[in-house]
């Protein structure tokens, strides 16, 4: 029956812890103890190191170290824990940190030295503090009477009751949402704070492209204004020159007087010419009436001088921009570019602004309506689970109490919704319901959440709970009850309980003896405790020898 247990249980459990090697540790000088993956019981004489094996747990996850806990004379003391894990989310959790494991072996080293300093390995890697304790969050549970137990946050609180209430689906699509509606409020808010220095901008961009809009510049339209200019400075000069030439073609004895007598004489002594040099005569004639004729035309062409100013006006511009902006013509032609892009992205700006809110309003719509299923199921299953948990504690001899869960409405949307949840207990029936926290007593507490351990171990992502006397203060019949649900919740998960009762160390499948000796060593006398490790089969011929432990 045992062995069938155990191998369902390994198909459940996301991880377990084998075993944990103590070496210089306290009382415990080399000491190695394995552990069952369903329920283990630490049994010992006050102080014998029973609570050194939970210090060492808490090592392990991540508790900042003691010099203290260095074994006397030794330079420094080691815990080594491994856990075994054939699951595939553990693994990805693992990678994703970036400590990745082999061989389906989880293994956590600290070494804590004799001057106070110490140093965390987690699977061969030194890591620190943070990552173990994201490890042990997510997997492990101590439940103590003194510890800062997660069951009494109410964030913690609301993560149970969503466990519980079966809406896991729900409340990653809520989270997804959340997320993005988060991201576009960011957004807006570094929208709105720019704005002042968007507008500043818009508008120096604005001046300058008001600048180089009269200019428009173009490298090819300036090389034709100074071509032009240089046309037009030249015309006055050229036009002296034309006249000159046009008097020498048409003055009284000028070159189309003298050519026209020289065709008279031609013409009454054409006998004296060959008719090669006659037509040769006209065909000079011709061209020079051509070139008086485009000469004359050009001798009459007019200066225009605000046509002038207007290009050196523009070449000017070229000339001042240039210098402005320590550039040539192509480097202006881009500047005019950049700003004109820029201009349109600034003036894009409140129409991304705009998006932007109605993104935001689209969001907390459908935030909105999840958080409200939510917040129905939640009240639904609170009661489901206040009835289921006041049964269990009263199982478990805390007569007449019950558990309440409220779920109160916040006003504005969060990570979980618009929930929020308190755990309620009221442990003398007509005096009221306080938060658990602050009227429980240790003992009342511990069995609290067994009970709710009861309930939701199975749908719980923590694989490993450590109960650390949680038997204080009870006897009897209710070490019975507290013993059959611990043996309960490690149906499904592992569970390591340090105990005084023979009553509750009946239920488990292991038992481990912590005892504490004295003997001699060089001479002098030196405490070291020691464990014993008894099996399933083993442990009811132990049972029946105990007595209560003190």
């Amino acid at each position: 029956m045992g062995e069938e247990r155990s191998n369902l249980n390994n198909t459940q459990t996301r991880l377990n812890l084998k075993s944990i090697n103590l070496n210089n540790f306290a009382t415990f000088n080399d000491q190695t103890i394995s552990f069952s993956n369903n329920f283990n019981s630490i049994i010992g004489e006050t102080g014998s190191g029973k609570s050194l094996i939970l210090d060492a747990l808490q090592l392990i996850l991540g508790a900042r170290a003691d010099r203290k806990l260095v074994r006397k004379e030794s330079e420094y003391a080691t815990v080594e824990a491994v856990f075994e894990s054939h699951d595939n989310e553990v693994k990805e959790f693992f990678d994703s940190i970036g400590y990745p494991f082999d061989n389906n072996e989880i293994i956590i080293k600290r070494i804590i030295y004799s001057n106070g300093k110490s140093k965390s390995f987690l699977n061969f890697q030194l890591c620190n503090l943070q990552v173990l304790q994201s490890f042990s969050k997510r997997f492990i549970d101590v439940v103590g009477q003194f510890e800062n137990q997660k069951l009494l946050t109410s964030t913690y609180q609301l993560v149970l009751l969503d466990n519980y209430s079966n809406h896991n689906t729900k409340v990653l699509e809520y989270r997804d949402y959340y997320e993005s509606l988060t991201n576009v409020q960011n957004e807006i808010e570094q929208t709105l704070t720019d704005h002042a220095n968007r507008a500043q901008r818009l508008d120096y961009i604005n001046y300058q492209i008001s600048e180089l809009s009269k200019l428009e510049p173009d490298a090819d339209t300036e090389l034709a204004l100074i071509d032009k200019k240089n046309q037009i400075a030249n015309i006055e000069l050229n036009k002296q020159v034309f006249d000159n030439i046009d008097y020498l073609f048409n003055a009284e004895h000028g070159l189309s007087s003298l050519i026209s007598s020289l065709e008279k004489t031609l013409s009454t002594n054409s006998n004296l010419l060959s008719t090669d040099i006659s037509e040769k005569f006209y065909t000079a004639k011709d061209l020079l009436n051509e070139i008086n004729y485009e000469i004359s035309n050009n001798s009459q062409a007019e200066f225009n001088e605000e046509e002038l100013n207007d290009i050196i006006e523009h070449l000017d511009l070229y000339q001042k921009l240039k210098r402005k902006f320590g550039t040539d013509t192509e480097g202006l032609i881009k500047i005019y570019k950049d700003f004109s892009e820029e201009k349109e992205l600034l003036e894009g700006h409140e129409l991304h602004l705009e998006k932007l809110k109605s993104k935001e309003t689209e969001l907390i719509e459908k935030c909105t309506a999840i958080a409200e299923k939510l917040h129905q199921n939640r009240i639904k299953y609170a009661k489901k689970l206040s009835s289921g948990l006041s049964k269990l504690i009263q199982n478990l001899n805390m007569k007449g109490a019950t558990v309440k869960i409220e779920i109160k409405r916040t006003r504005e949307l969060g990570i979980y919704g618009f929930s929020e949840v308190s755990f309620l207990a009221e442990t003398n029936p007509g005096e009221g319901y306080y938060k658990v926290k602050e009227i429980a007593s240790g003992g009342e507490l511990s069995r609290i959440l067994l009970a709710l351990r009861q309930v939701l171990t199975s749908k719980d992502s923590i694989s490993v709970f450590f109960f650390d006397e949680i038997d204080t203060g009870v006897g009897g019949e209710t070490a019975l009850k507290i013993g059959n649900a611990l043996k309960e919740v490690s149906l499904n998960s592992q569970v390591i309980a340090i105990t005084h009762l023979p009553q509750i160390a009946n239920y488990s499948d292991k038992l481990i003896i912590v005892s504490k000796d004295v003997f001699e060593c060089e001479g002098k006398p030196r405490t070291q405790s020691t464990v014993l490790e008894v099996n399933e089969n083993q442990i009811k011929s132990h049972i029946d020898r105990m007595t209560p432990l003190n």
